[in-house]
């Protein structure tokens, strides 16, 4: 069992994106680093959440290390690294799991040097697992929560996929709440909004064809986070089809000077690319996928190629399909704030 642990804890290590980051080994090291951290993050712990789910013991640190790298996908939340969390809180003998005490998770929260703590229980229910979380604000004792649940003959990494979900827009929408009021805080996309109101932004069309290696082609995760970030940021995005961009990508590389296709009359910037993800490794309980995305924007009136892009992710997940798709994901998310920086990076003020 200690071994099987220990393997678990470095496959979340090895293989998680890279926004995750060292906790505070003392209270005098997590105020320092906490001081150098900039407005637009806030530190996040996630505790190994309790589990009666029957035949998987190690279901509870599955979801805890899944969670960690869902999260770590995004820029506004610094992830406690789980080694140094155990080891905290091994050495303050606080021994968490599950829907803890709100006082203790303030306690745990402070010697972790994190803002927000994440924590909670799968459970089943007649033919029904269910999965809760909290999520407490360190500083103010707020506490919110979410829930997810699905067929406890159901595949897991469907319900905490739906978990992540959930959790994900619920600490976009309380971060704020769970913080002092005079701590102030801005995710990148409201930052964006701010520097680009007042401005015209062009009409985009966005097509990223992308495919797990000896599998199928797969619903697109790296396209879908590109358009999410875009439209929350304020372009337009228009509807034209991921196979129609890819064919005039490919006519654009033989003949620069061929017609644009119909569907694009109302475009401004054509954002294309590629994305593919495969296997990397089975350790424990966990399977690691890695992605490959590049992508490439160009300006439909001068065919000027305003910028070319690519980057290499990892994800974990307890299924290889979902691990493939959250590394994919987590690809777009990084490229997406790329592309809006140089597409937006000569546009002046609207009269």
């Amino acid at each position: 069992m200690k071994t099987l642990l220990f393997l678990l804890t470095f496959a979340v290590l090895f293989y998680v994106p890279n926004g995750i980051v060292n906790a505070a080994s003392s209270n005098k090291d997590a105020n320092t680093a906490h001081a150098s951290a900039p407005a637009t993050s806030v530190t996040v712990a996630i505790i190994d959440f309790e589990s009666a789910a029957p035949g998987n013991p190690d279901f509870g640190r599955q979801i805890s290390d899944i969670l960690t790298a869902r999260l770590s996908i995004f820029d506004q939340y610094r992830l406690v690294e789980r080694q140094k969390l155990h080891d905290v809180l091994k050495e303050n003998e606080l021994n968490l799991t599950g829907m803890v005490e709100t006082d203790q998770a303030v306690k745990a929260g402070k010697l972790l040097g994190a803002k927000i703590l994440i924590f909670g229980r799968a459970f089943p229910v007649d033919k029904e697992l269910y999965i809760a979380a909290k999520i407490v604000g360190t500083e103010t004792s707020q506490v919110k929560g979410v829930i997810a649940q699905g067929k406890l003959e159901g595949k897991l990494s469907e319900i905490i996929d739906q978990l992540a979900e959930k959790l994900t827009e619920g600490l976009d929408k309380w971060t704020r709440e769970l913080l002092p009021k005079e701590e102030k805080f801005q995710n990148r996309i409201e930052i964006f909004k701010k520097q680009l109101a007042g401005m015209i932004l062009p009409t985009v069309a966005i097509g990223v064809p992308e495919m797990h290696i000896n599998r199928a082609v797969i619903d697109p995760a790296a396209q879908t986070e590109i358009k999410k970030i875009l439209k929350d940021v304020g372009f337009t995005i228009i509807d034209v089809k991921t196979d129609t961009l890819s064919k005039w990508a490919k006519d654009f590389v033989k003949e620069p000077g061929k017609p644009y296709p119909a569907d694009l009359s109302d475009v401004d910037v054509i954002i294309t690319g590629e994305g593919f993800s495969e296997f990397a490794s089975r350790i424990g309980g966990l399977v690691s996928c890695s992605a490959r995305l590049e992508v490439q924007a160009v300006k439909k009136e001068t065919r000027q190629i305003i910028c070319a892009e690519r980057t290499t992710k990892r994800a974990v997940d307890l299924s290889e399909a979902i691990a493939g798709k959250t590394a994919l994901q987590a690809a777009g998310n990084e490229l997406a704030f790329k592309l809006i920086e140089k597409i937006t990076s000569d546009l002046k003020p609207s009269k």
